[in-house]
C-alpha cells in the first residue's frame, strides 16, 4: 500500500492588499488633475486676457504672495470663522434632529410647525441679519445664530423624511411585540433614517460656513480679529484683489473641510450596511 502524505497542500497566496497610500493615490489623482488644469487655466488667463490687470484677476503667484504676506491675519480669520460656523452647525444638528424627532411622532405637530420651518428657510438671511444684530448685538453670538438659521432646515427636512420613511410593517411588528414608541424610535426609526440624516448634514455643512460669513458681512469691521467675512469686506475696500481671492479660497476650503468631515463620519456609520457607503 502506498503511504499517503499527511502534509497539507500549500495554500494559494492571497492577493496583496493595497496600502492606504496607494489607495489614496489611485482615488485622488482625478481631483489633483482637475486642480492642476484649473490652476493652469487661471495662469493662462492672467497671462493673456488679464495681463497687467491684477486688480481684476490676480495671478496665482500674486495670490500666493498675498497669502505669505498676510498669513497671520488669514489664520486668525479662518479660525474665527471656523469657531462660529462650528457652534452654529452643532446647534443646528441638535435642534434640527430634535425638532424632526418630535414632529415625526405627531401628524398634528408636523402640520402645525413644519410650515414655519419652511418659512425660516425662504426668508432672505441678509434681510433678517440686521434684526438679529439689533436683538443680540455686534458679537459672535449673532454670527452663530445666523449660521444656525442657514443650516437648520436641511437637517430638519431630511431627518423628518427619513423618520417618516420607516416601513409601516416594521412599525406594526414592534407594536405587535408590545414595544413602546420610544423603543421603536431608537431601535427602528432612527437607525433607518440615518442615511437621510447624513444627507441633510452634508448639505448643512457648507451652509453653516456661508451663514457665518454672511453674519460677518453684516456685523464686522475690518480688523485683525475679524473672521473671513470681515476680512473679505476689508480687502474689497482696499482694492486688494489678490488677498480677496485668497480669503475666498480659504472660505471655500473651510466649507469643503466641513463637508469632508461629515462625509467621512457618515461613510463610517453606513459602510457596513447601506449601499450609499459600501465600498467607499
Amino acid at each position: 500500500m502506498s503511504k499517503v502524505s499527511s502534509s497539507a497542500a500549500p495554500a494559494a497566496p492571497s492577493p496583496a492588499t493595497p496600502s492606504r497610500l496607494a489607495t489614496l493615490l489611485r482615488d485622488g489623482w482625478p481631483v489633483v488633475l482637475v486642480a492642476v488644469i484649473a490652476i493652469a487655466g487661471w495662469y493662462l488667463l492672467t497671462a493673456t486676457v488679464y495681463a497687467g490687470k491684477g486688480y481684476l484677476v490676480p495671478s496665482p503667484q500674486e495670490v500666493a504672495a498675498a497669502v505669505a504676506e498676510n498669513a497671520g491675519v488669514l489664520l486668525v480669520a479662518t479660525l474665527t470663522t471656523l469657531k462660529e460656523a462650528t457652534f452654529g452647525y452643532l446647534l443646528a444638528i441638535v435642534g434640527g434632529i430634535s425638532l424632526a424627532a418630535v414632529l415625526s411622532q405627531s401628524k398634528l405637530l408636523e402640520r402645525s410647525i413644519y410650515p414655519y420651518a419652511v418659512l425660516l428657510q425662504t426668508v432672505p438671511v441678509v434681510a433678517v441679519a440686521p434684526l438679529i444684530v439689533l436683538w443680540f448685538g455686534y458679537n459672535d453670538l449673532s454670527v452663530v445664530i445666523i449660521s444656525l438659521i442657514m443650516s437648520l432646515f436641511p437637517i430638519v427636512n431630511n431627518t423628518l423624511l427619513g423618520l417618516r420613511s420607516t416601513s409601516r410593517n416594521l412599525i406594526e411588528l414592534f407594536a405587535l411585540h408590545n414595544k413602546s414608541r420610544v423603543t421603536a424610535f431608537w431601535k427602528l426609526q432612527l437607525p433607518g433614517a440615518l442615511p437621510h440624516i447624513i444627507g441633510g448634514l452634508r448639505i448643512s455643512a457648507g451652509l453653516s460656513v456661508i451663514g457665518a460669513i454672511v453674519g460677518e458681512f453684516i456685523i464686522g469691521s475690518g480688523n485683525a480679529q475679524g473672521g473671513l467675512g470681515v476680512q473679505i469686506v476689508f480687502a474689497q475696500g482696499r482694492m486688494y484683489t489678490a488677498l480677496l481671492f485668497a480669503e475666498v479660497i480659504a472660505a471655500t476650503l473651510l466649507g469643503f473641510f466641513f463637508f469632508m468631515i461629515v462625509s467621512a463620519i457618515g461613510n463610517r456609520l453606513l459602510k457596513n450596511w447601506h449601499e450609499s457607503a459600501v465600498g467607499h
